[in-house]
């Protein structure tokens, strides 16, 4: 059994990942299951420039695009909210929308980067909040740049010890070792192994603990054909692993951190 932890729809900057391409990659791969986000919650581009308004789509029509996708495949999906909170911010419709819609829904998304903000920002507090209110996971993009530290995760967990955060990427264009030492810290610090080397994953799950990795791709951001790219790693996992180890960080893990149905995965 795969469940994919880190999946994107969405027409933004120069992606459009579409649903055919994620259900095709799921199915041509043999992904059980994922979670899913739509990056149209983006607020700047790539080089920190604010989207032009007729660009920018809202939190409310972004997150509505991934509720229609889970709600046409809800065997074999959940999703995350993307929070877009430097431009818009919080606003009670996020709670209704979220409590109305939790069968669908099993945690938040943030990008730092692509929000300009850090995550320990003001303007992130009610998100977090709700978060921990309805026991949803957090999913943080973690990278090299300012917004995007590692350190910010952290110290969110230290400041929410009931709220579960996941370092995305575990600190993309780096070595790692700073976000694996962090997650290593704290119980409620979980890593992904999006875009990360098999020699870190395996170093995360050493340190760390099988419990704490859990496996996702970013699919299909290299198209249907992105679970390619991580054919080495899960070769590598299946020898280097015990069968438990394997099954949490491919499945089990996820399955615990998003509260996911497990009828939903036979």
């Amino acid at each position: 059994m795969i469940v994919d932890s880190h999946l994107h729809i969405g027409n933004i900057l120069d992606f459009n990942l579409t649903e055919e391409e994620t259900i095709a990659g799921m199915e041509k791969y043999g992904v059980d299951y994922g979670i899913v986000s739509c990056l149209e919650s983006s607020e700047f581009d790539h080089n920190f420039n604010q989207l032009p308004p007729e660009v920018q789509v809202s939190q409310k029509d972004s997150n509505r695009r991934t509720l229609n996708f889970v709600q046409n495949n809800p065997q074999r999906l959940q999703a995350q909210f993307w929070i877009k909170a430097n431009l818009e911010g919080y606003d009670d419709w996020i709670a209704e929308f979220l409590v109305t819609n939790q069968e669908y829904f099993c945690g938040l998304k943030m990008h730092p980067f692509h929000s300009m903000l850090k995550p320990t920002s003001k303007k992130v507090k009610p998100y977090l909040e709700l978060a921990e209110q309805l026991e949803f996971p957090v999913a943080i993009h973690t990278a090299g740049d300012k917004y995007s530290d590692p350190e910010h995760v952290y110290q969110l967990a230290q400041d929410y010890p009931n709220l579960n955060f996941i370092m995305v990427h575990m600190g993309l264009g780096t070595d790692n070792q700073k976000a694996i030492s962090l997650i290593e810290k704290l119980p409620n610090l979980y890593g992904d192994t999006t875009w990360v080397e098999p020699e870190s994953v395996l170093d995360a799950i050493e340190k760390c603990g099988s419990h704490k990795i859990i496996f996702g791709t970013d699919a299909p951001i290299d198209g249907v054909d992105t679970y390619k790219s991580y054919f080495d790693l899960i070769e590598i996992l299946k020898t280097e692993l015990s069968a438990v180890e394997y099954q949490n960080i491919m499945f089990k893990n996820a399955i615990k951190l998003f509260d996911l149905n497990i009828k939903k995965i036979d």
